[in-house]
């Protein structure tokens, strides 16, 4: 076999180096997305943005982000504390009267002279639950011109039977504030009741309620847009088995829930309506429709929650081994959680904002880790979208840094978004235990009723009084 020239023997390194690059590169890609495949599948709600609810039932229970503080649990000193209070009027009355002396063990007689003050215990409890029946009689009487006049029977008793505003209340309750199913809600009835009811009675129930409480809720969503600071989220529940995403705003006295099919993005939150009106400080998790120029009004302020940062820093740390290792992930961590005790400490001292000193040492070191970040997770041309998700995190904190860190220069802001998911949670809840809903107009029905019975619970009203005043006509609507 002749010997290859030197040519020969160039070209085939030259094609061997060309395919080692080749191999190089794709095996940088393949590595690149095992990398996010691994931490898409490491994602829960400890270490991302994911609700808990889409935990599955191998993952591990959510553990807080808060630090240890040395505290013991359980209530701290100097905290008013709750609990039953003896009533000075009782319902009823029962004395107890010794029949036999603890010292001799004689009988002690009936008129024996009473010692000192009675100890006094009472008992709470409920009675006997007997429902209320009201016949109503509408009479006929004749006029002298000899024509006979029938009474008009109420409205709630336009049939032979019929069940009132107390029970419908109930009904309303037990569905949309203990997100019992519409089945087993009629089942609690007839058990704690004696009456029975069908499903479809219940359905009704809801669509009156709904009804009733769609002017208070258009007010509640008037006062949210014209509140100082509101809270902003959005996320999914399941309708006729398929993903069907919902919007929140609130305040820490007011709910309002929207839906429709528009999803999740701008169009539902322009039907929704109240960021279009809104000027106040907006809390929320940084989703990119917010910061649209069509919601965006002349003064409307933006305010990040960076606790949602923190999930997604320390599922870097888990699942990302260049953040790991540089450590910049974990020291952005640290900092954030230095800024709720350094907060803390300034406004237990009177304080309204952190002194300037201390904003600028912060903003500096906010700069220099997100500078290594950006070092670290270089850009990638080859990459869809160009970055991963490390850089796209860096790149977001480092370009909204004034919203995320706007808490810090105005203490009346608050860190979090929690009282937008908060709301959010109880719809979750309501998706685990009944399985979503079987139409949008179903899932808009449920979300006006629990936006007002939220309302209800942050201003301390009754809420099956208040259901009730509103069937009757009388909804109550926040000053």
């Amino acid at each position: 076999m002749p010997a290859a020239s030197l040519e020969d023997v160039l070209a085939t390194m030259a094609r061997l180096q060309a395919r080692v690059t080749e191999l190089e590169a794709e095996n940088a890609e393949l590595r690149a997305e095992n990398a996010e495949l691994r931490r898409r599948v490491g994602l829960d709600s400890g270490n991302s943005s994911k609700p808990p609810s889409s935990d599955g039932p191998d993952k591990a229970p959510p553990t807080s982000l808060r630090k240890k503080t040395g505290r013991k649990p359980g209530g701290q000193p100097g905290r008013a504390g709750s609990r039953l209070e003896q009533v000075a009027d009782p319902d009823q009355m029962v004395v107890h009267r010794p029949g036999v002396c603890a010292g001799c063990a004689g009988t002690l007689h009936p008129d024996a002279p009473v010692v000192g003050a009675p100890v006094i215990r009472q008992v709470f409890d409920l009675p006997q639950i007997v429902v209320e029946v009201t016949e109503h009689q509408m009479l006929a009487v004749t006029c002298g011109c000899g024509h006979t006049t029938r009474a008009a029977a109420p409205e709630r008793a336009a049939g032979p039977t019929n069940l009132g505003d107390g029970i419908s209340a109930v009904a309303v309750y037990l569905s949309t504030c203990q997100m019992i199913p519409i089945e087993r809600v009629a089942d609690t009835i007839e058990a704690l009741f004696g009456i029975e009811v069908s499903s479809g009675w219940v359905s009704l129930a809801l669509a009156r309620a709904e009804e009733a409480l769609e002017p208070a809720n258009e007010a509640i969503k008037t006062q949210i847009s014209g509140s100082g600071t509101a809270f902003f989220d959005e996320s999914m529940t399941r309708v006729c088995g398929k993903q069907a995403w919902f919007h929140t705003a609130a305040t820490d006295t007011l709910t309002a829930y929207h839906a429709d099919a528009s999803g999740r993005g701008l169009a539902a939150m322009t039907a929704f309506g109240i960021l279009k009106a809104f000027t106040g400080v907006a809390v929320h998790d940084a989703y990119s429709a917010y910061y649209s120029d069509t919601l965006n009004q002349e003064g409307l302020t933006h305010a990040l929650c960076v606790v949602h940062i923190q999930r997604e820093l320390r599922g870097l740390v888990e699942h990302d081994l260049a953040a790991a290792k540089d450590g910049w992930a974990a020291g952005l961590d640290e900092l954030i959680e230095n800024l709720f005790r350094w907060r803390q400490a300034w406004r237990d001292d009177g304080h309204e904002q952190l002194p300037p000193f201390k904003h600028a040492k912060i903003t500096r070191e906010w700069d220099t880790l997100l500078e290594r970040a950006l070092a670290v997770h270089p850009h990638q041309p080859g990459r869809p979208g160009g970055q991963t998700h490390a850089r796209r995190l860096a790149v977001r904190l480092r370009d909204r840094k004034q919203d995320y860190l706007r808490w810090l220069s105005n203490f009346a802001i608050p860190p979090t978004n929690n009282t937008a998911e908060q709301s959010v949670r109880m719809i979750k809840t309501k998706t685990k235990t009944s399985g979503g809903f079987r139409t949008l107009a179903g899932l808009q029905q449920f979300l006006t009723i629990r936006g007002y019975l939220d309302t209800l619970r942050k201003n301390q009203r009754h809420i099956i009084t208040e259901l009730r005043h509103a069937l009757q006509g009388n909804a109550w609507v926040p000053a």
